[in-house]
């Protein structure tokens, strides 16, 4: 990812269901949870991405891992691996953050994310709408021990983990009828979302 002329700070905070109102559903049983199906039209700008078979779901493992300085995603049945941002540290604060320009939204259906086995992680997310701006972001901290169901729409990328290799369960719309958006290209920002619990809830 090309260095950015801009940085914008997302607001961090804890996932729980006052703060992912309009996003999603936080749960803690995968097994239970449902994931939303919906027609998918294309209604904006943005090309369509769509394979799969229709009117389903499927389950898989998500895989997210760093490689030195960069967050990648890999080894899924219906979805696009690659790198997911990039982490810097802020010479003020002496920080940890990761950059993030390239973001999806699936129109087909909602998505769900729950780490395997319990590591902190963080969900980057912004309301469904075609003139997604970086100021409708928010990032959303879980412990390990809950997880979201994101609404179909929704912008996002992949689970954020603060560090290693972290294996998501995950459940998904079976087409990945889906549109992206790249903030460096098209306003020139990155996404900014510090790798840490937030201080307040």
């Amino acid at each position: 990812m090309a260095t950015p002329c801009k940085y914008y700070d997302v607001p961090l905070k804890k996932l729980n269901s006052k703060n992912a109102e309009g996003l999603g559903t936080v749960f803690t049983d995968f097994e239970d949870v449902e994931i939303e199906l919906c027609k998918w039209p294309n209604p904006g700008k943005r090309p369509l991405i769509a394979r799969g078979g229709y009117g389903t779901f499927i389950e898989d493992e998500f895989k997210v891992y760093w490689r030195g300085s960069t967050v990648l995603s890999a080894d899924h049945k219906n979805a696009r691996g690659g790198a997911a941002g990039k982490a810097i540290v802020d010479p003020e604060t002496n920080s940890n953050y990761v950059l993030v320009n390239w973001l999806s939204a699936h129109l087909d259906a909602g998505e769900a994310f729950i780490p395997k086995n319990g590591e902190p992680s963080i969900f980057l997310l912004a309301p469904p709408g075609d003139n997604v701006k970086p100021e409708d972001f928010v990032a959303l901290y879980s412990d390990g021990s809950y997880g979201i169901s994101i609404h179909p729409g929704v912008w996002h990328t992949a689970p954020l983990p603060l560090s290693g290799e972290v294996v998501y369960k995950n459940k998904q719309g079976s087409i990945y009828a889906t549109v992206d958006c790249l903030l460096l290209k098209e306003q020139d920002t990155c996404l900014k979302i510090p790798l840490r619990k937030p201080e307040e809830d």
